[in-house]
């Protein structure tokens, strides 16, 4: 008689193996997904390493868990015979045996794919600019903020940019505003493209973006700021000739500010230097300006 019992008859999948993970038997969900075949203890026993490679990192601190009498619960990717990859959340026990001897582990695992899609999705929801894809203002706080942070730990120095795109209104108004959310969507592409993975690309509203530098002096800083304002200046609004411009202001960080409120504005008024100064298309925040 099956000692899995009522778990045949159900979706979640199931398996008894032993402890160094060759398999005693499997419900016949586990057998659909896997396409494990005879599982049963006269059968030369596959090992669960093998037809769930994924388990493998958690075996043993499973088995850790269970010696102390605890279930290990942890969410595990299961990849199945059709190719079909599933988020599994699974539970790993220990069954002891009478003389402790024969001791096994039986595990459960339930699809819980769509609710951490779900889950997944509103993260993206709560943290990205919905228009764009970049990270959204209040995500762009948090990850300046750990920056600040690890760059005070790590004495080093990074660079906080603030742009603003020159005349978008204007675009908006000639072009319409289909061609405004292009530009903008754009300028993201163009970004990401000129800057390091590990920076970070933020909309913070309307036309205007922020970009963490991480380990970025004011001379690095300053470099790359030239070189966003050169490629930007490549983008043309549908198939008009004009060239898109850009005003930067840039901070240093934790020098220009402690805090990411304090960095951001210590950019945003440099920016607007810039902005207002025919000359410049680039200016770095000076502690002497009169607030």
């Amino acid at each position: 008689m099956s000692r899995l019992g009522i778990f045949e008859s159900i979706s979640d999948l199931v398996f008894l193996a032993d402890l160094d993970g060759r398999m005693i038997e499997a419900n016949d969900a586990f057998a659909l997904f896997f396409g494990s075949g005879d599982v049963t203890p006269n059968s030369a026993r596959q090992s669960i390493l093998d037809i769930w490679p994924e388990i493998g990192e958690f075996w043993q601190p499973a088995l850790a868990a269970a010696e102390s009498g605890k279930q290990l619960r942890v969410d595990i990717e299961a990849i199945g015979r059709e190719g079909r990859s599933l988020v599994l959340d699974v539970r790993l026990s220990m069954i002891r045996s009478a003389d402790s001897t024969t001791n096994s582990v039986a595990v459960v695992a339930r699809d819980v794919t769509a609710d951490r899609d779900h889950v997944k999705s509103l993260e993206i929801q709560a943290t990205t600019d919905p228009l764009t894809g970049a990270y959204n203002r209040n995500q762009l706080e948090v990850l300046l903020t750990q920056a600040i942070r690890s760059a005070v730990r790590r004495k080093t120095t990074g660079c906080f940019l603030y742009l603003d795109i020159d005349g978008f209104k204007q675009i908006n108004d000639t072009y319409g505003h289909d061609a405004g959310d292009q530009v903008l969507k754009t300028i993201v592409s163009v970004l990401q493209k000129n800057l390091r993975a590990s920076d970070v690309i933020a909309r913070l509203g309307g036309d205007e973006f922020g970009a963490v530098l991480i380990d970025t002096d004011l001379g690095s800083g300053l470099a790359k700021a030239q070189q966003l304002v050169d490629a930007v200046s490549d983008i043309k609004p549908v198939d008009s000739s004009d060239s898109i411009g850009v005003s930067i202001g840039l901070a240093v960080f934790p020098q220009h500010g402690d805090y990411a409120s304090d960095t951001i504005k210590s950019a945003d008024m440099a920016m607007y230097r810039a902005k207002r100064d025919p000359e410049r298309t680039i200016m770095a925040w000076d502690a002497g300006w009169p607030e």
